[in-house]
């Protein structure tokens, strides 16, 4: 039996500076991007668990109608554009998949936001929330079987110009490595 092949997309995560002003202009430039006057609204709380063999692992939870997720991704803790390798399954029961997690794996802890998705192209434009960190965007680029990484990042870079990003203001971890932090 073949396995799977992973997803993948080139992703670049970044601060907002200047607070709900800062936010509410990047919103601005994402409709206007997308075509779209309103972002799809996603509140969503992550719980991470410890991965022995590397990369992220987090239960994902979602508000029905949707499904939560179990979501795991290895991708290098660099600013700007960096390829990211996932795979995820929906699950229609994460409290019992959280258990069971906690129970083999362990948990490190939770990370709760408010997602503002938009569309443009091949891209996934997020505008987050995040609680007990601040504001964020974050661009993922999800590539087509025949596209190199390098195809990803030139489209993340261009978007990256768009939005006006700085390169102070480009993370090389996870939100939740950020939380943990404290920064």
């Amino acid at each position: 039996m073949c396995e799977p092949a992973d997803q993948r997309n080139v992703e670049v995560k970044a601060r907002i500076p200047g607070g709900a002003e800062g936010f509410a202009s990047r919103l601005d430039i994402a409709r206007k991007l997308s075509g779209s006057p309103e972002a799809e609204l996603i509140v969503q709380r992550d719980v991470f668990f410890e991965s022995p063999l590397g990369g992220r692992l987090k239960l994902r939870y979602l508000q029905p109608p949707a499904r939560s997720q179990l979501v795991y991704y290895d991708r290098p803790d660099v600013a700007g554009p960096k390829l990211s390798r996932f795979n995820k399954i929906e699950v229609d029961e994460p409290e019992v998949l959280e258990k069971i997690l906690r129970q083999s794996n362990g948990a490190l802890g939770v990370l709760a936001k408010t997602r503002h998705l938009f569309l443009c192209g091949q891209t996934r434009i997020h505008l987050d929330e995040v609680q007990d960190l601040g504001h964020f965007m974050e661009f993922e680029v999800c590539l087509r079987p025949e596209q190199t990484p390098e195809q990803g990042q030139a489209i993340a870079e261009q978007l990256s110009q768009e939005f006006g990003i700085a390169e102070a203001d480009l993370m090389t971890g996870s939100y939740f490595d950020a939380l943990r932090k404290g920064a």
